[in-house]
């Protein structure tokens, strides 16, 4: 296949996939007249100048007219799932014109892996393999296909970033978007301390974060003390921050296969932390076993959410068709870039009732699809309080909520680039 009939493919199969709902078809290009064309993407790797080590990797996308769009930092073995496309995904891009929004990472699918339409994921297979994926659980965090798609969503993005700068604004706006200031919650990890779960409960509530979201670190390996663990949480950060707080809480044992969460585990576990009327419970199952969030959805009033790590539109729809989830998680990091984000969004939006909270693995990408869409629909945005702003580390400033809220970046392109003053490639 050549670049030509990739383009042409991309844009017969998802012609105007990438125009929001305040865009249309006979808006002007984005970006500045003369020809733009993209010379080169690549994996980098940077670090602190003097320092040791491989460096953090990122994805970079340069052009003939200077400019370079960048994602990550790359998660994982999405750096690996790059670099074995390199070459392939080289053939295809450079010499493009990176405003076509023909680019798109389902496109880049589809060029990569003619035949095999992602689309299978709606039937229950892995696109790739062919394997049955529905109410299989998954041996690790993320499965190899998903690790390519997080891989495409790196190039998405970083097109993003780029068609960003080349147009002077934030992509936000490029998406239609005017919110500048969205709510942010907290993803906290408690202490083996109640005391010292409680102090950090209250901490952040004064500092203005009413929206908290803490993660249950025991399952069923773990025995009734785990248990009571999990529960003990709920318990004290309510009875600390009172029923003025938005509390969430999250499975999160530290690893897919080791100890998931069962079905009756997870319904003795909302029945006893229902009390404390929780937000949502989050991804109390491997991300496929749709039949056991069936069997929960049955069992409790707590509202559900999952698709963190779930990848693309086709996959999240039939929890959506069966009523299993009253939020979604979609990651623009990690489910197709911003563009198969946009995708999920417009599904949602069919679903009455239904939000959309992408997960939170960098602030940058997940700001901006959230402002380029109505409150009613995005509430907030997700900040860990270590993880987001360590992935920020190398840039040249830190996007951090305060007081509950977070600024969207205005820097052109998707927020504050590499500081090339104190970092250096390895």
């Amino acid at each position: 296949m050549n670049r030509r009939e990739f383009v042409q493919g991309m844009s017969a199969a998802v012609a105007g996939a990438l125009l929001s709902p305040d865009l249309t078809a006979s808006e002007p290009a984005i970006g500045p007249a003369k020809p733009v064309r993209i010379t080169d993407v690549k994996v980098i790797r940077v670090r602190e100048r003097g320092g040791k080590g491989g460096g953090r990797p990122f994805l970079q996308i340069t052009t003939d007219v200077g400019l370079s769009g960048v994602s990550g930092e790359l998660f994982m073995d999405t750096p690996k799932r790059l670099e074995e496309m390199s070459g392939r995904l080289r053939e295809l891009l450079i010499g493009q014109d990176p405003r076509q929004r023909e680019l798109h990472s389902t496109g880049f699918w589809n060029g990569l892996h003619p035949g095999r339409s992602l689309e299978a994921y709606a039937a229950g297979r892995d696109p790739l393999t062919g394997e049955a994926i529905w109410n299989t659980r998954r041996k690790a965090r993320h499965t190899a296909t998903g690790t390519i798609l997080m891989g495409l969503s790196a190039v998405d993005n970083a097109l993003w970033d780029l068609r960003g700068k080349l147009n002077g604004v934030p992509v936000f706006r490029l998406l239609g978007g005017s919110r500048e200031r969205l709510p942010a919650y907290l993803s906290l990890t408690p202490s083996d301390s109640l005391d010292e779960t409680r102090r950090r409960a209250r901490q952040f509530f004064d500092q203005g974060f009413t929206s908290q979201k803490w993660f249950l670190l025991h399952g069923p390996p773990h025995g009734k003390d785990g248990f009571r663990a999990n529960v003990g949480v709920a318990e004290t950060v309510r009875a600390e921050l009172g029923r003025e707080a938005r509390l969430m809480f999250d499975f999160a044992v530290g690893g897919r296969g080791k100890c998931d969460w069962d079905v009756p585990y997870a319904v003795a576990l909302a029945k006893a932390i229902q009390p404390f009327s929780p937000y949502w419970l989050e991804e109390p199952f491997s991300p496929e076993e749709i039949d056991s969030y069936s069997r929960l959805r049955g069992e409790t009033s707590i509202p559900l959410a999952t698709g963190e790590h779930t990848y693309t539109r086709w996959n999240i729809r039939p929890f959506l068709d069966q009523k299993l989830v009253s939020f979604v998680q979609s990651d623009p990091e990690w489910c197709g870039g911003i563009s198969e984000w946009l995708q999920i969004a417009d599904l949602v939006r069919q679903y009455e009732g239904v939000c959309l909270v992408p997960h939170g693995h960098n602030a940058l990408a997940a700001a901006h699809v959230v402002a380029s869409q109505p409150a009613r629909l995005c509430p907030m945005v997700e900040y860990g309080v270590w993880f987001t702003r360590d992935r920020q580390t190398l840039q040249t400033r830190t996007v951090i909520p305060k007081e509950g809220q977070l600024e969207v970046p205005m820097e052109p392109g998707l927020g504050p680039e590499l500081d090339w003053k104190r970092i250096e490639p390895t």
